[in-house]
């Protein structure tokens, strides 16, 4: 069973072509990597995924069902999106914010119950700021704004997530702690992560498959460490990039 399938999917943005005929299958428990140089549509892909973005051929199936058959709730109830840019319209603050994760899962009129308050105050816990809970969403840093983001992502508890450059703003030490735990989460609760990302070290830490968005609609997709070898990288990246394998996890470097 896979959580997220494309069938020749075709996705272009301008005159840019994204993809042209992916398929991909991805599985609970599995981590997910994009990888592209800037302007290559990674946000773009990661979007159509979520029915964000409209496609230009092909199909995606979202528990086996296609995902322009279901409603916008059915598709929130099931997948959850980490966006690159936060928009915060409204002087909310921290734990009222992370609470909006429920919305897909209570009724019209309906209040968040202790099941929900719950859930919330775990993923602060989860990111780190739990102290920070009544202070309002503007007066916070760029980190602290991306964590709770996370948490929000963790309160609505899909199982397929969905995350644009998950690490961005955040210090070296919560970028690997969150998701080490978004990653063990996921593959304990047979989740399903597809994350954007630009660091190589980190998607060789971390994910468990790839697509390589290579330009003018050519993906390559597969196993992590068979993908990230010093000629896939010169080409996806059009620079030269060194590959020093360790005891844990390869290491990369550009020359």
């Amino acid at each position: 069973m896979s959580l997220l399938q494309t069938s020749q999917l075709d996705v272009h943005i301008a005159s840019t072509q994204v993809c042209n005929n992916l398929n991909i299958n991805c599985k609970p428990g599995e981590i997910w990597g994009i990888l592209g140089r800037n302007g290559k549509g990674k946000t773009t892909l990661l979007h159509s995924f979520a029915g964000l973005y409209p496609i230009h051929g092909g199909k995606i199936f979202l528990q086996q069902k296609e995902i322009q058959d279901l409603s916008r709730r059915q598709i929130a109830q099931q997948l959850g999106v980490l966006l690159q840019h936060h928009e915060d319209s409204f002087p909310a603050n921290v734990i009222e914010t992370v609470l909006t994760g429920r919305h897909p899962h209570i009724n019209h009129w309906q209040w968040e119950s202790k099941h929900d308050f719950k859930l919330a105050h775990d993923a602060l816990e989860t990111v780190q700021l739990s102290h920070l809970k009544h202070r309002l969403i503007n007066q916070l840093s760029g980190g602290e704004r991306q964590r709770v983001a996370i948490a929000t992502l963790i309160t609505q508890n899909p199982r397929l997530m969905l995350m644009d450059e998950p690490n961005s703003h955040l210090d070296l030490k919560y970028q690997i702690q969150l998701l080490q735990t978004l990653c063990q989460e996921a593959r304990t609760q047979q989740k399903t992560i597809i994350m954007t990302l630009h660091d190589l070290n980190l998607a060789a830490r971390f994910c468990d498959k790839l697509i390589l968005l290579m330009g003018e609609g050519e993906t390559i997709t597969g196993n992590t460490n068979t993908l990230l070898n010093e000629e896939n990288l010169h080409r996806l990246y059009d620079y030269p990039v060194s590959r020093f394998d360790t005891d844990n996890y390869p290491m990369f470097v550009a020359k």
